[in-house]
């Protein structure tokens, strides 16, 4: 009768030491699976962006940040911008219209692209990052430069290296406004960083702000300043004017333009 006594809660103690040992098991093949490893921060920039998981089975609303996986996609829309941060200090930026899939192989990170392009905006350790498009793959370095190179002068005309001048060849008279607007864009994910780092300080806030500068006529920008905002945070308008002195246009001839940019922030 003794033994039966002891022979119930030791079989319970036993069913309890091999549950408890298969969580572990579990847990510990969890932790190293492949494609554990976080690869990339996502930061969003502005507009519609999505995180494609599970191949890409599960969509995602971007609102604020993500952690990026192996086999993890990035899809910006039409207004979409996004930016990716390695712990190589690279940092790449995922302009709209664009379909980004990530993928590790031998701890290098390739980032694939299926649709749209990526833009190089920090460089970090040689050899950590690859971009993979055409089925053609380059270090994230040589893809910045050969994508530049490469790019036809008729879609870039304004980033084309200069050329020797031709006797007798007048400098370019002013600047088109569409000119001025398209370079402001390629800058955008300045402008917005600027509004992320508002939303840290103030979340929800939504709102306008224009800016008005002057462009010389060598290309820099001169008398910066906020024409209106509806957002009054110091820092942020500070911001903003840092991010505009940065914008560099092409020398062209006659008088300096003055002019404002417009920016919604939501």
């Amino acid at each position: 009768m003794a033994k039966n006594n002891w022979l119930i809660p030791s079989l319970i103690i036993v069913g309890v030491l091999s549950v408890a040992l298969s969580l572990f098991i579990s847990t510990q093949t969890e932790k190293t699976k492949p494609g554990a490893r976080p690869l990339a921060r996502l930061e969003l920039n502005l507009g519609k962006v999505f995180v494609l998981r599970n191949n890409m089975t599960n969509k995602e609303v971007l609102t604020r940040k993500a952690t990026l996986f192996a086999l993890d996609s990035v899809e910006t829309g039409v207004d979409g911008d996004a930016t990716m941060e390695f712990d190589s200090s690279y940092r790449i930026r995922v302009p709209e219209n664009s379909l980004i899939t990530l993928d590790e192989e031998n701890e290098r990170i390739v980032l694939i692209i299926k649709r749209g392009d990526l833009q190089v905006e920090n460089y970090g350790r040689e050899g950590s990052v690859y971009i993979s498009k055409d089925g053609v793959r380059w270090t994230a370095t040589d893809y910045e430069m050969n994508y530049k190179k490469q790019a036809p002068t008729e879609t870039l005309p304004e980033l084309a290296p200069a050329e020797t001048p031709v006797a007798n060849q007048k400098p370019v008279e002013g600047l088109t406004s569409e000119f001025i607007q398209d370079t402001l864009k390629t800058h955008r994910s300045s402008f917005f960083k600027c509004y992320t780092q508002l939303l840290q300080r103030t979340p929800g806030v939504v709102g306008q702000a224009s800016i008005s500068f002057t462009i010389e006529r060598t290309g820099k920008v001169s008398q910066a300043d906020i024409a209106s905002s509806s957002l009054s945070d110091p820092q942020f308008k500070k911001c903003l004017l840092e991010a505009v002195r940065r914008v560099e246009f092409k020398v062209f001839g006659g008088d300096p333009i003055t002019t404002v940019f417009p920016l919604r922030f939501e």
